[in-house]
């Protein structure tokens, strides 16, 4: 069981993101937030590490993440042109190999991101140029195009207690199924999906994750399991 004690807190946000699901080919499609492959990826972007370089800091022995959706799941499609790279990287001298694809994004997404690591140098650097709102490369949602904007969430660190649910407990944080049980409540509007949760060196994925989420960011009721609470916020995150 890890040992956390603190988390960084901060927002992230774009008008569009596109989490690509591996699987589909000719028509992407989206996964409704970031996996932790992509988060950790969005973190190596702002702390400047190498393409590749990063794997071994966001593992499950040292690292973990929690996520809240902030602003309901909207998905919205958009035709892209690609070209053929083996006949031109340019338009103009492409030979007229391109191909219109039509992509799903996300429209206008907002996401809490909840990080500990347990290396405490790389761990406040993040802090410190995450408070600055600093990056060393530019984040983005899923794909270059998807520029992404982020903001410290009040201080940005906070003290957080390990708690277990003797009784229904609200949690604002998306939950890896096998993390706690769920309560099914009216008018609230469910997903299970099953993301990239950890990559190896060749950047091929060793683990899946299966998450429950609230396509509108409302919070999920459980009555079983363990979760964390932010002091001072009354606000509780499951980690993964």
């Amino acid at each position: 069981m890890l040992e956390i004690d603190k988390v960084l807190i901060f927002d992230l946000w774009g008008d569009y993101a596109h989490f690509r699901r591996g699987y589909t080919t000719t028509s992407p499609l989206t996964y409704p937030f970031p996996s932790r492959t992509t988060l950790a990826g969005i973190l190596a972007a702002i702390l400047g590490f190498q393409r590749d370089s990063y794997y071994e800091y966001f593992r499950k022995h040292n690292s973990a993440f929690a996520l809240q959706i902030l602003k309901p799941i909207k998905k919205i499609r958009i035709n892209l042109n690609l070209i053929d790279t083996k006949t031109g990287f340019y338009l103009w001298d492409n030979k007229g190999q391109r191909t219109q694809i039509p992509f799903e994004f996300l429209k206008d997404a907002k996401y809490r991101v909840y990080v500990w690591i347990k290396d405490k140098e790389i761990f406040n650097d993040l802090k410190d140029l995450i408070r600055n709102h600093k990056s060393f490369y530019t984040p983005y949602l899923g794909i270059s195009e998807c520029i992404a904007n982020f903001n410290v969430f009040k201080g940005g660190i906070f003290d957080i207690e390990r708690k277990k649910a003797t009784k229904e407990t609200e949690v604002h944080s998306i939950i890896k199924k096998d993390s706690g049980k769920i309560k099914i409540e009216p008018k609230k509007k469910y997903g299970l999906i099953k993301v990239p949760g950890f990559m190896d060196k060749d950047r091929v994925v060793s683990e899946y994750i299966e998450f429950f989420y609230e396509e509108e960011g409302k919070p999920l009721l459980i009555s079983e399991g363990e979760y964390y609470n932010i002091k001072g916020e009354n606000v509780n995150i499951i980690f993964f």
